[in-house]
């Protein structure tokens, strides 16, 4: 793997704004450490954005936030985006007055159609924080980006609202979309070490049949796909980005034994880990 990830933030860096095809990001699931704002300008991919698995076409739009793990497949030559990332402090800070019911939809649908309406709009954005990125010596760059990622999440919120480009389909009371949200950060806790649905169910002090109602309400797929789908996006970027083996992957993510890990890993993408690993390099 050669490509070198053009959306990485840091404690001097904390936004980026800039265009890619994002060939990093090919067949290989990484860990975002900020959030990120995607505009695609021109081709198609498929995208993986945690547990939603959608096609980017021209004008898609895709929000992801910090601790999400993305992944492109099936990208096309001439895939190109625009992107606008920033670090968990500036999002913590410029989220702070927004309704979390927003960043719950996130969770669920990160990847949006927006109408020919919208299109325009998005572009604008991004003209407006590419000049306040360039502007390297304003005393205030920091202040006005806050404000500005403040000022375009509400703009998508309010688009996603008016225009239907997102939709509760999920006819779930807010009760169940709390259990769901503790359920979502429970996994992304104990997934290294915990692979059955009994143990976020006693966690949350429900029955395993109602929280697998409630995340088939949500989601669309059982609670054990979701806690699959996690453990083996662990195991990928273990593979990539680590030289550990598959024995102390096997340890480090509590599986019996190495031969154990093979046969999960394979049932669940096709191909042994060290298929996988081979792959991507």
């Amino acid at each position: 793997m050669n490509a070198v990830n053009p959306i990485v933030t840091s404690q001097n860096e904390q936004f980026v704004v800039g265009d890619s095809d994002l060939a990093f990001y090919d067949n290989v699931a990484t860990r975002c450490e900020s959030g990120i704002i995607l505009f695609c300008r021109e081709g198609e991919a498929m995208a993986t954005v945690n547990q939603c698995q959608q096609p980017i076409v021209k004008n898609s739009l895709i929000l992801i936030l910090p601790g999400s793990v993305f992944m492109l497949t099936n990208r096309s030559k001439n895939f190109r985006v625009s992107y606008f990332a920033y670090s968990r402090d500036l999002l913590a800070e410029a989220s702070r007055r927004m309704d979390p019911a927003f960043f719950r939809s996130l969770v669920v649908q990160p990847i949006f159609y927006p109408p020919q309406r919208v299109i325009k709009g998005a572009e604008i954005w991004f003209q407006v924080v590419e000049l306040t990125y360039r502007d390297r010596r304003n005393a205030f760059r920091n202040i006005i980006i806050k404000n500005r990622i403040h000022n375009i999440l509400l703009e998508i919120y309010d688009k996603m609202q008016r225009f239907g480009f997102y939709k509760d389909k999920t006819q779930a009371s807010s009760r169940k979309i709390d259990f769901f949200n503790r359920f979502m950060e429970l996994v992304h806790k104990h997934c290294f070490c915990e692979r059955e649905v009994s143990f976020y169910a006693d966690q949350l002090c429900i029955s395993t049949r109602y929280l697998s109602t409630i995340v088939h309400n949500v989601i669309h797929n059982s609670a054990k796909e979701y806690i699959d789908r996690s453990v083996i996006a662990e195991i990928k970027i273990l593979l990539q980005s680590t030289d550990l083996s598959v024995q102390e992957i096997a340890f480090k993510l509590h599986f019996p034994d190495q031969s154990y890990l093979g046969r999960y890993f394979k049932k669940h993408t096709g191909m042994s880990p060290s298929e996988y690993r081979n792959k991507i390099k």
